[in-house]
């Protein structure tokens, strides 16, 4: 009995200094993080050491969740970053058009919500890194597209900011913007927006005022408010073809195609594909689909599908 008791001791002692060694190692990655230094040998580095923490202590939840944020280190290095360019750009699309066709990315995702998810299932009560353990599930959740964006908003919607790690502030607005966006959740945004001009705000996400016009628009899209919709999606075009102009305009054009002004929305989307170069193949699909479903539209499109060699 003396000799279980001693094994015990022994063994909480050396699960103990996992828990330092893993606690160091995680602030160091953050620090090299922060300074542009961090190698894909430290974040293995972290993985090791938060693999083996869990491995001794398996049910301590501490130790799942650094094995969830040792993963999402990881989607730096497969070229998955949660910027305000990237933001912008998927807007409105689902978040497999983000992470792409990449298998590692799903798969990676899928462990860090499932580690998450086990670090949150282990623990009675919050732990030190509870709220960044929330903004992981929120990834995790935003990938696994099970729950409906609104409720994701209701259950991760108002996490502490001034609790969360520096790496994952940008993170989180991301991914508050992002289905707050699906949700159609015009109110939602316009706390975004505010949220961001605060000038105790701290993370990378900041809107000019033609994105913002372009927000509101797309929320009050989703939202089915399509007259405030076309109002704000206009003012966020400019002369320049790119991603919010292409979007706005698909967008208004869909709109008058659920308003029976097909033809009108054609017009509009033909206008567009031909003076930027006929560059998004996305155009003519979109075009053929309002066709079959209103008949008696017009284009002077080529919808014939290429024939490939």
């Amino acid at each position: 009995m003396l000799g279980f008791t001693y094994r015990k001791e022994i063994y909480f002692l050396f699960a103990k200094d996992q828990s330092v060694r893993a606690e160091k190692t995680k602030e160091k990655t953050i620090e090299l993080w922060k300074s542009g230094n961090l190698k894909e040998k430290d974040i293995e580095d972290f993985q090791s050491i938060a693999t083996t923490y869990s491995e001794k202590d398996p049910t301590d939840p501490v130790a799942f969740h650094l094995i969830a944020r040792s993963l999402f280190w990881n989607l730096f290095r497969i070229g998955i970053n949660f910027d305000h360019d990237s933001l912008i750009l998927h807007l409105g699309s689902e978040f497999q058009d983000f992470i792409g066709s990449s298998i590692l990315a799903d798969s990676t995702l899928d462990s860090i919500f499932w580690n998450a998810r086990t670090a949150e299932s282990f623990s009675s009560s919050p732990f030190s890194d509870w709220e960044n353990n929330k903004v992981l599930l929120f990834l995790g959740e935003t990938h696994r597209h099970v729950k409906r964006p609104q409720v994701l908003i209701d259950e991760y919607g108002n996490l502490d900011r001034s609790k969360l790690s520096p790496e994952f502030q940008t993170v989180y607005i991301w991914l508050l913007t992002f289905n707050t966006m699906l949700a159609g959740d015009a109110s939602g945004l316009d706390k975004l927006i505010t949220i961001t001009k605060d000038p105790t705000y701290k993370a990378g996400i900041q809107f000019t005022p033609r994105e913002e016009n372009f927000l509101r628009g797309l929320g009050k899209y989703y939202k089915k408010d399509y007259v405030g919709a076309l109002s704000l999606l206009r003012q966020a075009k400019s002369n320049n073809p790119d991603r919010i102009t292409e979007t706005s305009i698909i967008t208004e054009a869909t709109i008058f195609h659920l308003q029976n002004l097909s033809q009108k929305g054609i017009d509009l989307l033909e206008e567009f594909y031909l003076s930027s170069g006929k560059k998004n193949p996305e155009i003519p699909l979109l075009v053929a689909k309002m066709i079959a479903e209103k008949p008696g539209a017009k284009t002077k499109l080529d919808l014939t599908p290429e024939k490939k060699e």
